[in-house]
């Protein structure tokens, strides 16, 4: 069997859910990808490939052959430098258009018409659109080139489409004022389009930094100054981040391990105690042992995880990138469809008519509301169940989780912390298992939420019975071994349960696996872990209602941001294109639809942003 690779490559170019589907379509249809998924969000494609049949070289020619750029480096990740130095170009160029716009606006409007005018307008708006918006038109020419098109294509041709019809009317007004029409300039409304998409689109980059702020934030605490390799030992001071996982050894102090378990309280470290790459030693001085360094460490493996996490795609995302795949068309066909009915039945001004409207189509549709609607919610729940010590597998994860309407724990090791706490003086050297000081809790607002809770062992009934009545769960079955979990969990689904497994163990694999929804306790094995579709990292069973919680949450804004797209677009474009005109005599203005497709993607994103609440 071919070694499978999967790699994330920054994208560069994307400009809409459009784009999106074209990248992630020719790349798919390499051979060798077993795999790709495409995010607007985070600008990045995770392929999953046989590098004996396709190379990341070959990738990359697929994508720049479609008008976009790949980049193959030995580190896939952009840095934040890099990100910084892209959003300080948009922001000169959004300055700049803005300032230019408001000028053209104040002659253009504010003053009679005089000698030179028009000239002076024209030399204000070149600039504006050939240089502040450059970027839209060399993407939709690579695009075109290569016979696809994307929200800068619509962005493109509505600016040079009124620059070019008010340059031709400025050199020639005799074509219409020979027909008894003044020939018009709208110099002012191609910069203001300019201005708004790019007001729009720096802040649309600054909320979507946002809401991917917890994968850089946990990135940031990888180690930079200590190389360590397995079996080195190292002397860590106070205020140091600890540079590997590994043992304490000697001396004693407490770690602030809360990037990890999002838990406040700093952990007492002593001889024996496991530490963290990446948690921050508070005052004591110790000697630790090195076992795991570099991308072997946990924080590596949770950064993957969540990264990973972060680039799936729900599967209602499919269904709307199948939407923007031919939404951009079927744009131009209305915008073309738009110009002929006013040309035909508009009286004398049919055409200026029919051309405004034809821009005000192309620059109020908006299919980044609709790429943007699903990813940025899905981000920002993911990060914020990872700040918390809950990291999802993926996106479908978070969202099943929703429909959870039955919990099934394992004893030993969930409930329970899986240590023999004390003996108990009985005739049969019968050790008492220490109940977790969260269980209670997280039992009673399980129920509270109206789920169904079991607990399902292999421990004896009497001690299964003792510890279930300790945690106020009613539900209990003992005595079973592994494949009777998951009989059992194929039971309950049989009818009709939406079944969440908490486990820990190498014999609560099958069960997980077998669950709707599974959740590993990150004090459990290796094996169990990777069962999982959720891993409590820190081992408080509060964090099984915060999940279902936040998917709950998650769900109800990706719906919103999904409404609100869908109705703006099939609201918007009609209204653009004129059909209002013959009721009441209204025409929308260009740069008003400019500026309401801008706030269209903006609100999507921030609308997201109110997750980072909970």
């Amino acid at each position: 069997m071919a070694d499978i690779v999967r790699r994330d490559f920054p994208v560069k170019g994307m400009g809409c859910s459009a784009c999106v589907a074209r990248v992630e379509g020719v790349i798919k249809n390499l051979p060798g990808v077993k795999g790709c998924d495409v995010s607007l969000l985070s600008a990045s494609a995770a392929v999953s490939y046989d590098p004996k049949a396709v190379t990341a070289a070959d990738i990359q020619k697929a994508v720049r052959d479609a008008g976009y750029d790949l980049i193959v480096t030995g580190d896939e990740e952009v840095d934040d430098e890099e990100d910084g130095s892209d959003l300080k170009a948009l922001a000169r160029d959004m300055w700049l258009a803005t300032a230019l716009a408001l000028m053209l606006a104040l002659i253009g409007m504010g003053f009679k018409d005089f000698q030179g005018k028009g000239h002076i307008l024209w030399a204000l708006a070149t600039p504006a659109v050939f240089w502040c918006g450059r970027r839209f038109i060399i993407s939709a020419w690579k695009q075109a080139r290569h016979g696809s098109a994307g929200m800068d294509t619509l962005v493109s041709l509505s600016v040079l489409i009124s620059y070019s019809f008010s340059v031709f009317n400025l050199l020639f007004p005799e074509v219409w004022t020979s027909r008894g029409l003044e020939p018009r300039l709208y110099f002012e409304s191609s910069a203001m389009i300019v201005a708004f998409i790019l007001i729009g689109r720096s802040l649309e980059e600054r909320a979507k930094r946002s809401a991917g702020s917890a994968i850089r934030g946990l990135a940031g605490l990888r180690p930079k100054t200590v190389r360590l390799s397995p079996g080195d030992l190292h002397t860590v001071n106070p205020g140091e981040r600890i540079p590997a996982d590994g043992e304490v050894i000697e001396g004693e102090s407490f770690v602030d391990e809360s990037m990890l378990t999002g838990e406040s309280v700093p952990n007492l470290k002593q001889e024996g105690s496991r530490v963290f790459a990446g948690t921050m030693n508070q005052r004591g001085t110790f000697v630790m042992r090195a076992e795991k360094t570099g991308d072997d460490t946990m924080l590596s493996s949770i950064i993957s995880m969540v990264r990973d996490a972060m680039g799936s795609k729900a599967r209602i995302q499919r269904t709307v990138d199948k939407v923007a795949a031919v939404f951009v068309p079927v744009i131009l066909g209305i915008s073309i469809v738009t110009l002929l009915c006013w040309i035909f039945l508009a009286p004398s001004d049919g055409v200026t008519m029919g051309l405004l409207s034809m821009v005000t189509v192309l620059v109020i549709a908006c299919p980044c509301s609709l790429g943007l609607a699903t990813p940025t919610a899905l981000t920002v729940g993911i990060g914020n169940c990872a700040r918390k010590g809950i990291l999802i597998k993926d996106a479908d994860s978070l969202q099943i989780a929703k429909d959870v309407d039955t919990v099934v724990f394992d004893k030993t090791g969930t409930i329970t912390k899986g240590l023999p706490a004390d003996v108990v003086p009985t005739a049969q050297m019968e050790f008492s298992d220490e109940i977790r000081e969260t269980a209670p809790e997280a039992v009673s607002a399980l129920k509270k939420m109206g789920l169904k809770v079991y607990l399902l062992s292999g421990d004896n009934p009497e001690r299964a019975g003792r510890v279930a009545a300790e945690v106020c769960v009613d539900n209990v079955i003992s005595g079973v071994l592994p494949d009777r979990k998951h009989e059992y969990i194929k039971a309950l689904q049989a009818k009709g349960r939406k079944v969440a497994m908490v486990g820990d163990g190498i014999n609560d694999s099958p069960a997980l696996a077998a669950a709707d929804l599974s959740v590993a306790m990150g004090g459990g094995t290796d094996i169990a872990m990777n069962a999982s579709m959720v891993t409590i990292v820190n081992s408080d069973l509060n964090s099984l209602p915060r999940l279902i919680k936040m998917s709950r949450r998650t769900t109800r804004i990706i719906k919103e941001n999904l409404f609100w797209a869908f109705i703006y677009n099939i609201l918007a474009v009609p209204v653009a294109a004129g059909i209002l005109y013959p009721v009441n005599g209204f025409l929308l203005n260009p740069m008003i639809a400019a500026a309401c497709m801008a706030l269209s993607s903006v609100c999507v994103v921030t609308n997201s942003l109110r997750l980072r609440r909970g």
